[in-house]
């Protein structure tokens, strides 16, 4: 679900647009495009209604020309119709002057106050009251300004990423099972028979062995390297969509933003996408938070969380996002 790779795939196709317009048309030869209606989910934009307080407010009022944080989930759900935890949560922050991005993982065990719930699981958010909650608790829990989301789906992360011609990754040895194994399951939902990966090193994945690696826990340090897979396979599909060029349109808008669930019109994203391509900034910036230095792994009821100290957490991330200060571990 490292499903971020939409919120760039997305952005890809704008960087050869001067500006939104509803069609769009280059100087390679190619038809014009038309942008495709796709369908915006509606939230609550009010502060009260996504966790903004006044205090940050007025914080964000006083800074020139602050990022725009978006918020992008990866919910795991086996069909359309189920809510989900949200498998990948995550802050696109973009830099309304040099166009920089970065990309923070939030830990999804992190044991954080759901409004209406109580403490749980950060991912329990989706599950219980869709985007509108989520995003309210990553606000109210880490001081944050975000209005905006993305969501996507094994499904739909397969789909886009096969559209794009898959992605190179680097699989270890000790990760092939654990890929093979979950690449099983997702290829079982649709009941199509799954191509194994059979050789470690460099290589081409599909859309549904993508998915299966970003989804592998069991090697290295559990859910703080999966989140670094997540961000990695992020990161090299952006990569691979600077180099496509204009030729990419049509299968962005045709095979990509439709599959995409989202709060953004397709006007706004060819607004933020736009303006990040057409910038000499290329290099994604990513951490993961809370920090090892600031959290620790707890037991409730006999249930796993991961407790942070949320003062030190919020200004770690904080200081990365707004600062560019690169956090430790």
């Amino acid at each position: 679900m490292k499903h971020l790779l939409f919120i760039f795939f997305i952005t890809t196709s704008f960087s050869f647009a001067s500006k939104a317009q509803d069609t769009l048309s280059v100087s390679t030869g190619l038809p014009p495009l038309v942008i495709p209606p796709e369908p915006v989910h509606k939230i609550s934009k009010t502060p009260a209604a996504l966790g903004i307080s006044t205090k940050v407010q007025a914080s964000i009022a006083a800074m020139k020309n602050p990022p725009v944080n978006i918020a992008l989930f990866a919910v795991d759900r086996r069909n359309t119709t189920q809510e989900g935890n949200s498998d990948v949560i995550m802050i696109i922050s973009i830099d309304q002057v040099t166009k920089k991005i970065k990309m923070s993982s939030i830990l999804r065990d992190t044991y954080v106050n759901i409004e209406g719930k109580g403490m749980d699981k950060i991912n329990a958010a989706f599950a219980i009251g869709g985007p509108q909650l989520a995003i309210k608790t990553i606000n109210q829990n880490f001081a944050m300004d975000i209005r905006d989301y993305f969501n996507v789906d094994f499904f739909t992360t397969a789909k886009m990423i096969d559209a794009l011609g898959g992605v190179d990754v680097n699989v270890k040895t000790e990760e092939i099972p654990y890929l093979n194994n979950y690449l099983q399951e997702i290829s079982g939902i649709d009941n199509i028979p799954p191509v194994p990966v059979k050789e470690p090193g460099l290589q081409l994945l599909s859309g549904k062995q993508a998915v299966a690696y970003t989804r592998i826990r069991a090697v290295g340090r559990g859910d703080f390297e999966r989140t670094e897979r997540q961000r990695n396979v992020l990161a090299a599909l952006f990569s691979k969509m600077q180099g496509g060029g204009p030729a990419m349109l049509p299968v962005l808008m045709t095979q990509i933003l439709p599959f995409l669930e989202t709060s953004m019109s397709s006007m706004e994203l060819f607004s933020i996408g736009g303006n990040i391509l057409n910038s000499k900034n290329k290099t994604i910036e990513q951490a993961r938070f809370p920090l090892d230095s600031s959290s620790k792994g707890i037991r409730v009821n006999n249930i796993y969380y991961l407790s942070a100290d949320m003062i030190k957490t919020t200004s770690a991330l904080h200081n990365f996002i707004y600062k560019g200060i690169k956090p430790g571990t």
